[in-house]
């Protein structure tokens, strides 16, 4: 059997009161990263935040930046579908409540208490949903008329309960889903998701609970990896971090502030199962989290698992980052055969 490596990407800004711009949370990173996969022939995927898309549109009217945003982000959306990449849609329902200021062109999203699909009432989530499918299609179907939109990952992992989109991703042909964080769980007054009681396989099909596996299940379920890291490895790479940036000025692309640990009430019990998304012993497998420290973290986890799949943001990363990719991508393609098309992926669990 092939390994199975999976590159997810959520394509957005920040997401609390300094939005950043699409030039360097977006545009910038997303170039390096599809320069880096593209020797390999790798097939991401790239959820692209629709509630942003929405705002742009609206503000596009009377903001001549925001026009110029939404045309240059679509043109690269449509590229990254003429690579043969995926785009799917990725919903942070508090761009609603998002504030514009167009001296710095940036936006405030401070406001969380709509952060989750679950708190809109249902007239909204028709509206956020319908109109992420539609402009999505926009972008999209005018070059590509076939392509099929039929995968989701849900604006900070909260796809629970999951009785709220299920009447979506019918509606709509969702057909995957890859919200689950394997193992994690997260309660405050933004996020709320429960993952502890995850299945161990990484992909299940389900139908009205994204935790529990039915094998009739209409939808499937692509988790996303966690890798255990000891108190060495992740001491060593706070050292790095602040010596890359202190001597070689390694930074994120992307300029912007996300939500603020005060402006968020922790309200999570202490799981018997599983662990806070937050345990500094488990992480998630990320580019932005790639280092030379963890690289051979990395290299050992893919070597005694079939299946891995990281979850990255393009305005997090760094050249450093890019590097450890680079590094990553290289070996594991010379050293084993590997599928990264999610379709054939999910096929074969099927079986």
């Amino acid at each position: 059997m092939k390994k199975q490596l999976l590159l997810t990407f959520d394509y957005e800004l920040f997401l609390g009161p300094k939005s950043g711009q699409a030039s360097s949370c977006l545009l910038n990173p997303t170039n390096a990263l599809l320069n880096i996969m593209r020797p390999h022939g790798v097939k991401a995927i790239f959820f692209v935040d629709t509630a942003y898309l929405y705002t742009l549109e609206k503000y596009s009217k009377q903001y001549e930046n925001c026009k110029n945003d939404l045309r240059i982000v679509s043109d690269q959306i449509q590229n990254i579908v003429r690579e043969g990449h995926y785009v799917f849609p990725h919903i942070h329902p508090h761009w609603l409540d998002a504030k514009y200021l167009p001296d710095i062109h940036e936006f405030v999203l401070k406001d969380v208490r709509r952060y989750r699909f679950h708190s809109l009432d249902k007239q909204d989530r028709q509206l956020l949903f319908g109109e992420s499918m539609r402009i999505i299609s926009n972008i999209i179907h005018p070059e590509f008329p076939e392509y099929k939109i039929n995968g989701y990952r849900a604006g900070g992992w909260s796809i629970q309960p999951f009785e709220d989109i299920k009447p979506f991703f019918k509606s709509f042909g969702i057909e995957y889903d890859f919200s689950v964080m394997r193992g994690a769980y997260q309660f405050s007054n933004a996020q709320y998701f429960d993952f502890s009681d995850s299945p161990a396989k990484p992909i299940y099909n389900f139908s009205d609970d994204v935790v529990k596996e039915n094998k009739g299940g209409e939808f499937t379920q692509l988790s996303s990896s966690v890798i255990k890291l000891s108190p060495y490895i992740k001491m060593g790479d706070r050292i790095l971090q602040k010596v890359l940036f202190k001597f070689v000025n390694d930074h994120t692309y992307g300029k912007g502030v996300g939500q603020q640990p005060k402006a968020l009430r922790d309200l999570s019990p202490r799981s018997l199962k599983g662990h806070p998304s937050k345990d500094r012993s488990h992480e998630p497998v990320a580019v932005e989290l790639l280092s030379v420290v963890k690289l051979q973290n990395y290299l050992n986890f893919f070597r005694e698992e079939n299946y891995m799949h990281f979850v990255s943001h393009p305005k997090m990363v760094s050249n450093h980052n890019l590097s450890m990719l680079d590094q990553f991508l290289k070996i594991v393609f010379h050293d084993y055969s590997i599928e990264t098309d999610f379709l054939k992926i999910a096929e074969l669990y099927k079986k």
